[in-house]
Protein backbone atom coordinates (compact mmCIF):
# COMPACT_ATOMS: atom_id res chain seq x y z
CA UNK A 1 0.00 0.00 0.00
CA UNK A 2 1.29 3.48 -0.97
CA UNK A 3 2.05 5.44 2.23
CA UNK A 4 2.56 8.71 0.31
CA UNK A 5 -1.01 8.52 -1.09
CA UNK A 6 -2.41 8.17 2.46
CA UNK A 7 -0.42 11.17 3.66
CA UNK A 8 -1.70 13.41 0.85
CA UNK A 9 -5.29 12.31 1.47
CA UNK A 10 -5.00 13.13 5.19
CA UNK A 11 -3.74 16.66 4.45
CA UNK A 12 -6.58 17.28 1.95
CA UNK A 13 -9.22 16.08 4.46
CA UNK A 14 -7.79 18.36 7.15
CA UNK A 15 -8.01 21.47 4.90
CA UNK A 16 -11.59 20.73 3.80
CA UNK A 17 -12.70 20.12 7.38
CA UNK A 18 -11.14 23.37 8.63
CA UNK A 19 -12.86 25.36 5.87
CA UNK A 20 -16.22 23.88 6.68
CA UNK A 21 -15.82 24.68 10.37
CA UNK A 22 -14.89 28.27 9.52
CA UNK A 23 -18.03 28.76 7.40
CA UNK A 24 -20.22 27.26 10.09
CA UNK A 25 -18.91 29.56 12.81
CA UNK A 26 -19.21 32.76 10.78
CA UNK A 27 -22.66 32.38 9.20
CA UNK A 28 -25.49 34.98 9.59
CA UNK A 29 -23.40 38.10 10.34
CA UNK A 30 -23.28 41.25 8.23
CA UNK A 31 -20.12 42.98 9.41
CA UNK A 32 -16.51 42.24 8.50
CA UNK A 33 -15.69 38.51 8.45
CA UNK A 34 -19.37 37.78 9.18
CA UNK A 35 -19.49 39.66 12.55
CA UNK A 36 -22.98 40.92 13.54
CA UNK A 37 -23.46 44.60 12.64
CA UNK A 38 -24.41 47.27 15.18
CA UNK A 39 -27.23 49.44 13.74
CA UNK A 40 -29.08 52.61 14.74
CA UNK A 41 -32.65 53.34 13.67
CA UNK A 42 -35.72 55.28 14.81
CA UNK A 43 -37.83 53.33 17.27
CA UNK A 44 -40.47 51.37 15.31
CA UNK A 45 -43.23 52.93 17.42
CA UNK A 46 -43.40 56.39 19.03
CA UNK A 47 -40.05 57.60 17.69
CA UNK A 48 -41.02 61.25 18.25
CA UNK A 49 -40.19 62.22 14.67
CA UNK A 50 -42.37 64.75 12.79
CA UNK A 51 -43.90 66.62 15.74
CA UNK A 52 -45.08 70.24 15.67
CA UNK A 53 -45.27 72.87 18.42
CA UNK A 54 -44.64 76.56 19.01
CA UNK A 55 -41.10 77.92 19.15
CA UNK A 56 -39.18 77.23 22.38
CA UNK A 57 -41.68 74.53 23.40
CA UNK A 58 -40.55 71.16 24.72
CA UNK A 59 -42.07 68.56 22.42
CA UNK A 60 -44.63 66.34 24.18
CA UNK A 61 -43.13 63.07 22.94
CA UNK A 62 -39.47 62.15 23.53
CA UNK A 63 -37.19 61.18 20.65
CA UNK A 64 -36.50 57.42 20.70
CA UNK A 65 -33.99 55.26 18.83
CA UNK A 66 -33.47 51.50 18.66
CA UNK A 67 -30.00 49.94 18.62
CA UNK A 68 -29.64 46.40 17.32
CA UNK A 69 -26.77 43.95 17.00
CA UNK A 70 -27.32 41.34 14.32
CA UNK A 71 -31.01 42.39 14.23
CA UNK A 72 -31.41 41.82 17.99
CA UNK A 73 -31.99 44.72 20.47
CA UNK A 74 -28.74 45.70 22.13
CA UNK A 75 -28.40 47.22 25.61
CA UNK A 76 -25.63 49.38 27.03
CA UNK A 77 -24.81 51.59 24.00
CA UNK A 78 -24.35 55.34 24.55
CA UNK A 79 -26.26 57.48 22.05
CA UNK A 80 -25.31 61.17 21.69
CA UNK A 81 -28.08 63.69 20.92
CA UNK A 82 -27.72 67.20 19.42
CA UNK A 83 -29.63 70.10 17.85
CA UNK A 84 -28.16 73.23 16.26
CA UNK A 85 -31.30 75.40 16.11
CA UNK A 86 -30.85 78.72 17.99
CA UNK A 87 -32.36 78.47 21.45
CA UNK A 88 -33.04 74.73 21.10
CA UNK A 89 -31.71 71.91 23.29
CA UNK A 90 -31.92 68.19 24.00
CA UNK A 91 -31.85 66.58 27.44
CA UNK A 92 -30.04 64.38 28.19
CA UNK A 93 -27.22 64.93 25.69
CA UNK A 94 -26.28 61.24 26.08
CA UNK A 95 -28.53 58.29 26.88
CA UNK A 96 -27.82 54.56 27.20
CA UNK A 97 -29.92 51.89 25.50
CA UNK A 98 -32.06 49.84 27.86
CA UNK A 99 -32.76 46.09 27.75
CA UNK A 100 -35.03 46.60 24.73
CA UNK A 101 -32.28 48.49 22.86
CA UNK A 102 -34.04 51.86 23.18
CA UNK A 103 -32.45 55.22 24.10
CA UNK A 104 -34.43 58.47 24.43
CA UNK A 105 -34.16 62.22 24.97
CA UNK A 106 -36.50 65.22 25.21
CA UNK A 107 -36.29 68.02 22.62
CA UNK A 108 -36.86 71.71 23.23
CA UNK A 109 -37.38 73.62 19.97
CA UNK A 110 -35.38 76.71 19.03
CA UNK A 111 -36.84 80.18 18.48
CA UNK A 112 -36.81 80.22 14.64
CA UNK A 113 -40.10 79.09 13.09
CA UNK A 114 -39.99 76.41 10.41
CA UNK A 115 -38.37 72.98 10.13
CA UNK A 116 -35.87 72.13 12.87
CA UNK A 117 -33.55 69.14 13.16
CA UNK A 118 -32.12 66.97 15.94
CA UNK A 119 -29.64 64.11 15.52
CA UNK A 120 -28.80 60.86 17.27
CA UNK A 121 -25.25 59.50 16.87
CA UNK A 122 -23.72 56.13 17.75
CA UNK A 123 -20.14 55.80 16.42
CA UNK A 124 -19.61 52.70 14.34
CA UNK A 125 -23.30 51.93 13.94
CA UNK A 126 -24.98 51.64 10.58
CA UNK A 127 -27.52 54.44 10.09
CA UNK A 128 -25.61 56.89 12.29
CA UNK A 129 -26.05 59.83 12.51
CA UNK A 130 -29.84 59.68 12.46
CA UNK A 131 -31.92 62.84 11.86
CA UNK A 132 -35.27 63.79 13.41
CA UNK A 133 -37.34 66.78 12.22
CA UNK A 134 -40.02 68.92 13.84
CA UNK A 135 -42.00 71.98 12.79
CA UNK A 136 -41.76 75.07 14.98
CA UNK A 137 -44.73 77.42 14.64
CA UNK A 138 -44.61 81.14 15.56
CA UNK A 139 -45.51 82.32 19.01
CA UNK A 140 -48.11 84.96 19.86
CA UNK A 141 -47.99 88.11 17.73
CA UNK A 142 -46.32 91.01 19.56
CA UNK A 143 -44.88 93.42 16.99
CA UNK A 144 -44.99 95.03 13.55
CA UNK A 145 -41.61 94.97 11.76
CA UNK A 146 -39.77 94.89 8.42
CA UNK A 147 -41.55 97.67 6.48
CA UNK A 148 -40.86 97.54 2.74
CA UNK A 149 -41.77 99.82 -0.17
CA UNK A 150 -40.83 103.08 1.53
CA UNK A 151 -39.23 105.96 -0.40
CA UNK A 152 -40.70 105.26 -3.84
CA UNK A 153 -41.25 108.07 -6.34
CA UNK A 154 -43.52 107.62 -9.35
CA UNK A 155 -45.68 109.58 -11.74
CA UNK A 156 -49.01 111.07 -10.72
CA UNK A 157 -52.05 108.97 -11.59
CA UNK A 158 -50.09 105.70 -11.63
CA UNK A 159 -49.72 102.72 -9.28
CA UNK A 160 -46.49 102.48 -7.30
CA UNK A 161 -44.45 99.62 -8.77
CA UNK A 162 -43.89 97.97 -5.37
CA UNK A 163 -46.61 97.42 -2.74
CA UNK A 164 -46.14 98.74 0.78
CA UNK A 165 -45.78 95.93 3.32
CA UNK A 166 -45.15 95.16 6.99
CA UNK A 167 -44.64 91.89 8.87
CA UNK A 168 -46.69 90.99 11.94
CA UNK A 169 -44.38 88.89 14.12
CA UNK A 170 -43.82 87.18 17.44
CA UNK A 171 -41.13 88.40 19.84
CA UNK A 172 -38.46 86.50 17.89
CA UNK A 173 -39.35 88.02 14.51
CA UNK A 174 -41.24 85.02 13.14
CA UNK A 175 -44.09 86.10 10.88
CA UNK A 176 -47.55 85.46 12.33
CA UNK A 177 -50.47 85.04 9.90
CA UNK A 178 -54.05 86.24 10.23
CA UNK A 179 -53.35 89.61 11.89
CA UNK A 180 -55.31 92.71 10.83
CA UNK A 181 -53.44 95.80 9.63
CA UNK A 182 -55.12 99.10 8.70
CA UNK A 183 -53.62 101.21 5.88
CA UNK A 184 -54.34 104.93 5.67
CA UNK A 185 -53.18 107.89 3.58
CA UNK A 186 -52.50 110.59 6.17
CA UNK A 187 -51.22 113.32 3.83
CA UNK A 188 -50.97 113.94 0.10
CA UNK A 189 -53.06 112.68 -2.83
CA UNK A 190 -53.24 108.89 -3.11
CA UNK A 191 -55.41 105.87 -2.37
CA UNK A 192 -54.64 102.43 -0.92
CA UNK A 193 -56.12 99.04 -1.74
CA UNK A 194 -56.93 97.27 0.48
CA UNK A 195 -57.38 99.70 3.34
CA UNK A 196 -57.71 96.74 5.74
CA UNK A 197 -55.30 93.86 5.11
CA UNK A 198 -54.71 90.55 6.91
CA UNK A 199 -51.19 89.13 7.18
CA UNK A 200 -50.53 86.10 4.98
CA UNK A 201 -48.87 82.78 5.86
CA UNK A 202 -45.50 84.55 6.14
CA UNK A 203 -46.94 87.28 8.38
CA UNK A 204 -46.84 89.90 5.60
CA UNK A 205 -49.67 92.44 5.24
CA UNK A 206 -49.50 94.71 2.22
CA UNK A 207 -51.36 97.30 0.18
CA UNK A 208 -51.14 98.80 -3.30
CA UNK A 209 -50.86 102.57 -3.67
CA UNK A 210 -52.38 104.58 -6.53
CA UNK A 211 -50.99 108.09 -6.73
CA UNK A 212 -53.38 110.99 -7.18
CA UNK A 213 -53.26 113.78 -9.75
CA UNK A 214 -51.31 116.22 -7.59
CA UNK A 215 -47.49 116.02 -7.46
CA UNK A 216 -45.81 116.08 -4.06
CA UNK A 217 -45.01 114.07 -0.94
CA UNK A 218 -47.43 111.48 0.42
CA UNK A 219 -47.53 109.84 3.85
CA UNK A 220 -49.16 106.47 4.49
CA UNK A 221 -49.41 104.51 7.75
CA UNK A 222 -49.85 100.84 8.67
CA UNK A 223 -51.52 100.40 12.05
CA UNK A 224 -52.46 97.74 14.59
CA UNK A 225 -52.62 99.48 17.94
CA UNK A 226 -51.99 96.25 19.87
CA UNK A 227 -48.54 95.72 18.37
CA UNK A 228 -45.18 97.23 19.25
CA UNK A 229 -43.77 99.18 16.31
CA UNK A 230 -47.21 100.41 15.24
CA UNK A 231 -47.86 102.57 13.38
CA UNK A 232 -45.28 102.14 10.64
CA UNK A 233 -44.99 105.25 8.45
CA UNK A 234 -44.17 105.29 4.73
CA UNK A 235 -43.13 108.29 2.63
CA UNK A 236 -43.59 108.25 -1.14
CA UNK A 237 -43.59 110.95 -3.80
CA UNK A 238 -45.91 111.66 -6.70
CA UNK A 239 -43.88 113.15 -9.54
CA UNK A 240 -45.12 115.30 -12.41
CA UNK A 241 -45.56 113.55 -15.73
CA UNK A 242 -42.29 114.06 -17.63
CA UNK A 243 -42.32 116.21 -20.75
CA UNK A 244 -39.65 114.17 -22.53
CA UNK A 245 -38.41 110.62 -22.93
CA UNK A 246 -35.35 109.03 -24.55
CA UNK A 247 -35.17 105.61 -26.21
CA UNK A 248 -32.04 103.81 -27.45
CA UNK A 249 -32.39 102.02 -30.78
CA UNK A 250 -30.24 98.88 -31.22
CA UNK A 251 -27.42 98.04 -31.48
CA UNK A 252 -29.03 94.58 -31.41
CA UNK A 253 -32.71 93.97 -32.19
CA UNK A 254 -34.02 96.06 -29.29
CA UNK A 255 -35.65 99.32 -28.23
CA UNK A 256 -34.66 100.30 -24.65
CA UNK A 257 -36.16 103.05 -22.47
CA UNK A 258 -33.41 105.21 -21.02
CA UNK A 259 -35.64 106.14 -18.07
CA UNK A 260 -36.67 102.76 -16.73
CA UNK A 261 -34.70 100.15 -18.72
CA UNK A 262 -37.78 98.46 -20.16
CA UNK A 263 -37.13 96.81 -23.53
CA UNK A 264 -39.16 95.11 -26.27
CA UNK A 265 -41.43 96.75 -25.41
CA UNK A 266 -39.69 99.90 -24.28
CA UNK A 267 -42.42 101.69 -22.31
CA UNK A 268 -42.37 105.43 -21.60
CA UNK A 269 -44.90 107.98 -20.39
CA UNK A 270 -44.91 111.67 -21.32
CA UNK A 271 -47.31 114.54 -20.81
CA UNK A 272 -49.33 115.79 -23.77
CA UNK A 273 -47.01 118.14 -25.61
CA UNK A 274 -43.98 116.05 -24.61
CA UNK A 275 -41.26 114.91 -26.98
CA UNK A 276 -39.77 111.43 -27.38
CA UNK A 277 -36.31 111.10 -28.92
CA UNK A 278 -35.00 107.83 -30.36
CA UNK A 279 -31.22 107.62 -30.73
CA UNK A 280 -29.43 104.89 -32.66
CA UNK A 281 -26.68 103.15 -30.67
CA UNK A 282 -23.10 103.01 -31.95
CA UNK A 283 -22.54 100.19 -34.45
CA UNK A 284 -26.28 99.70 -34.74
CA UNK A 285 -27.99 97.50 -37.30
CA UNK A 286 -30.43 99.08 -39.73
CA UNK A 287 -33.60 99.95 -37.76
CA UNK A 288 -36.56 102.27 -37.91
CA UNK A 289 -39.31 103.60 -35.65
CA UNK A 290 -42.50 102.46 -37.39
CA UNK A 291 -45.85 103.53 -35.89
CA UNK A 292 -48.24 100.57 -35.52
CA UNK A 293 -51.91 100.58 -34.57
CA UNK A 294 -54.16 103.48 -33.62
CA UNK A 295 -53.52 106.28 -32.87
CA UNK A 296 -50.54 106.56 -35.16
CA UNK A 297 -47.65 108.96 -35.46
CA UNK A 298 -45.14 109.69 -38.26
CA UNK A 299 -42.40 107.06 -38.59
CA UNK A 300 -38.66 107.47 -39.02
CA UNK A 301 -36.54 106.37 -41.94
CA UNK A 302 -34.67 103.07 -41.84
CA UNK A 303 -31.20 104.05 -40.63
CA UNK A 304 -28.15 102.83 -38.69
CA UNK A 305 -27.20 106.07 -36.90
CA UNK A 306 -28.53 109.43 -35.84
CA UNK A 307 -31.78 110.19 -34.02
CA UNK A 308 -35.47 110.79 -34.55
CA UNK A 309 -37.82 112.92 -32.39
CA UNK A 310 -41.57 113.40 -32.30
CA UNK A 311 -43.79 115.60 -30.13
CA UNK A 312 -47.06 113.98 -29.00
CA UNK A 313 -49.85 116.51 -28.58
CA UNK A 314 -52.85 114.22 -28.01
CA UNK A 315 -53.28 111.79 -25.08
CA UNK A 316 -53.31 108.11 -26.01
CA UNK A 317 -51.24 104.94 -26.14
CA UNK A 318 -48.96 104.85 -29.16
CA UNK A 319 -47.21 101.65 -30.24
CA UNK A 320 -44.32 101.17 -32.59
CA UNK A 321 -42.08 98.46 -34.06
CA UNK A 322 -39.04 98.30 -36.33
CA UNK A 323 -39.81 98.15 -40.07
CA UNK A 324 -36.88 95.76 -40.53
CA UNK A 325 -37.41 93.40 -37.58
CA UNK A 326 -41.15 93.65 -36.97
CA UNK A 327 -42.86 92.82 -33.68
CA UNK A 328 -39.71 91.26 -32.21
CA UNK A 329 -38.52 94.86 -31.69
CA UNK A 330 -41.21 97.05 -30.11
CA UNK A 331 -42.12 99.95 -27.86
CA UNK A 332 -45.03 101.88 -26.34
CA UNK A 333 -45.50 105.59 -25.60
CA UNK A 334 -48.27 106.53 -23.14
CA UNK A 335 -49.29 110.18 -23.53
CA UNK A 336 -51.30 111.68 -20.67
Amino acid sequence: MNTQWFARAAVTLSVVTAGALSLACGGGGGGPSGTPQLALQKAPTASGDGQSDTVLSTLPSPLRVLVTLGSMPHAGDTVTWATSDPGGSVSPLRSVTDASGVAATTWKLGHVAGTQTATATLPGAAGSPLAFTATATPGAVTQMIRPTGDGQAWMVGTVLPDPLAVTTADQYGNGVPGVAVAWQVTSGAASVNPAAATSNASGVAQTTVTLGATPGPITITATNAALAGSPQTFHVTAQPIPTSAAVTVGAAIVFTSNRNGSANPAVDTVAAGGTVTWTWAANSLQHSVLSSGTPSFPSSMIQASGSYAFTFTAPGTYRYICAVHGASMSGTIVVR
